[in-house]
């Protein structure tokens, strides 16, 4: 859509049309090839979102490198000087955030409204506990299992099982066996086999 930007804001304007009352955000990287939030961020300003969540890389950086916080920035600045005579829509960043304390740190340095946690919550739901808690192997692959029935019970035979797979490298990881327990659970194909392969290792 950012190489269409005039069809883009047609279809965010369309969207926020058809929601009615519902508040719409949109979530967007800092560019295609390059930066290009001069002309973009306004671009969907002017669209009249609610928010605007920022991934600081371009789409050819993908996750490659790091997050450009400092363009984030740049995007709040561009925000605040929006007219003001319309709502301003909140900015959210996002981008190898990895806590919740790093994220409190991100948005007080660089003025964001807020703080999107994305991969960082991979294999760690207790993120966003408050009392610090470090999860033990044992939680941790009780949370593998539950989390494979769950997309069992949700997506059923609607989404393939091996999307599910790309999570056990974050449940399944820094003790000893861990590499050796994941190869088993790739082989598995359904939360039933998981729960078997998990439990025949005796962690």
């Amino acid at each position: 859509m950012m190489k269409s930007p005039e069809l883009a804001q047609r279809v965010i304007c369309e969207t926020i049309r058809g929601a009615g009352k519902l508040p719409v955000s949109v979530k967007t990287r800092i560019g295609y090839n390059n930066n290009e939030i001069e002309s973009w961020i306004p671009l969907v300003l002017e669209s009249g979102v609610s928010a605007i969540t920022v991934h600081g890389r371009t789409r050819k950086e993908l996750s490659k490198v790091p997050a450009h916080w400092d363009v984030i920035a740049r995007c709040v600045e561009i925000a605040n000087a929006y007219d003001s005579s319309k709502t301003r829509p909140l900015v959210i960043g996002n981008g190898d955030v990895s806590s919740v304390a790093e994220g409190i740190e991100k948005a007080r340095k660089y003025g964001v409204d807020g703080v999107m946690i994305g991969r960082g919550v991979f294999g760690n739901p207790w993120l966003f506990r408050k009392d610090g808690h470090v999860p033990s192997i044992k939680e941790k692959l009780a949370a593998a299992i539950e989390h494979t029935r769950q997309f069992e019970e949700i997506f059923g035979n609607r989404k393939p099982f091996h999307i599910m797979k790309k999570h056990y490298k974050a449940y399944v990881s820094g003790f000893d066996g861990a590499k050796e327990l994941r190869i088993k659970m790739m082989e598995g194909k359904s939360a039933e086999d998981i729960e078997r392969i998990v439990k025949a290792a005796g962690l």
